[in-house]
């Protein structure tokens, strides 16, 4: 957890208008104050809080029943984690917009003070800097410790956030673990990272019309679950693509209807088929085509509860670290506790 004296250091140098404190407080929460001091927003007042009708929260969970029905086994799975930090999860829309938080009882009425309940809003214009909010604006995890919010009320929160991403690339949601700003919850963002890898990879069951599926690892294991890369394909062309694929090939976002599979993989062109793939730059892949003959799906590895996939990756890291927990716990960004907690013989 960041320094809270670093924090109050960054905070007295950046609101006195003195300069930008780049070396004492994170970059991404740098840019966040940023964009809201550009914004006019005041970080002494108390924010506005709206207070939305039941019949405006049907109406937003009606809207979004879709990502609310996909992400409820991480929420349901990350219940138990909240409590323990007596904390909650929150599941908002691409607006920021909170559809669900569940966790500990009595920390949920005191986030309901701090408008942390279903209807709220939670981007960046309108509540500063939060992990919710920030995530949204950079795309990316974002941890906001106490006084790293923009708003003094707020500083009263610990929070680390994940945006959650569709196949194309746009945001649709994002995943949020909130406790109190007194507790150690620096293990929580590697837990909702691997959350919402899960969710990402589910919204690939149904398949495409008129494309091609590749997935694609390194280790065959690994295909049909979470951590497989996926590449959707079309004529040829990757039309749609989950993180982990992108990573894979060393390709962003912005390269998807204009990039050939050919000039990623040593193919001919429409010859993408299951089995062994070569990329281009050498590297060995194992590869499973869906309806590469039928234009159905093909049936895939079972589908991993959350718990399984902590306790893979888990093993993993600890292997790649030769059973060194802290080594393995930095490198997946949890707190040692959560490896013996899930491994107590590690």
């Amino acid at each position: 957890m960041t320094d809270p004296s670093q924090i109050q250091k960054a905070r007295d140098v950046f609101f006195a208008h003195k300069g930008l404190p780049v070396d004492q407080i994170g970059h991404s929460i740098l840019r966040s104050w940023i964009r809201c001091a550009d914004m006019g927003l005041d970080a002494q007042t108390v924010p506005p809080v709206s207070a939305p009708t039941a019949s405006e929260i049907r109406l937003l969970h009606e809207k979004h029943e879709a990502l609310r029905r996909i992400s409820r086994p991480e929420l349901d799975a990350l219940y138990t984690e909240a409590r323990e930090i007596s904390g909650i999860v929150i599941l908002t829309n691409a607006k920021g917009e909170i559809l669900d938080a569940v966790g500990d009882p009595t920390f949920a009425d005191k986030a309901a003070q701090v408008a942390l309940r279903p209807g709220a809003l939670w981007s960046e214009d309108g509540t500063g800097t939060n992990a919710i909010g920030t995530a949204l604006a950079e795309r990316r995890a974002v941890v906001v410790n106490g006084a790293e919010h923009y708003f003094q009320s707020h500083q009263v929160l610990t929070c680390a956030a994940t945006p959650i991403i569709d196949p194309r690339g746009a945001i649709i949601g994002v995943l949020d673990i909130s406790a109190p700003a007194s507790r150690e919850n620096g293990h929580t963002i590697g837990l909702v990272r691997m959350a919402v890898e899960q969710i990402e990879h589910r919204l690939f069951r149904g398949g495409f019309d008129g494309c091609q599926t590749l997935r694609f690892q390194t280790d065959p294991n690994l295909l049909g679950v979470a951590r497989e890369g996926i590449l959707v394909v079309r004529n040829g062309i990757i039309v749609a693509a989950n993180r982990r694929g992108l990573s894979l090939i060393g390709r962003t976002w912005d390269r998807l209807d204009e990039l050939h599979v050919e000039e990623v993989f040593d193919i001919h062109p429409g010859h993408l088929a299951s089995g062994r793939l070569k990329a281009l730059d050498g590297r060995d892949f194992f590869a499973q085509v869906d309806g590469e003959e039928t234009g159905q799906a093909l049936p895939v590895g079972p589908q991993q509860s959350l718990e399984d996939i902590e306790l893979s990756t888990i093993r993993q890291a600890l292997a790649a670290h030769s059973g060194n927990v802290s080594a393995a716990a930095r490198h997946l960004g949890i707190h040692r506790s959560t490896i013996y907690r899930r491994i107590p013989n590690a």
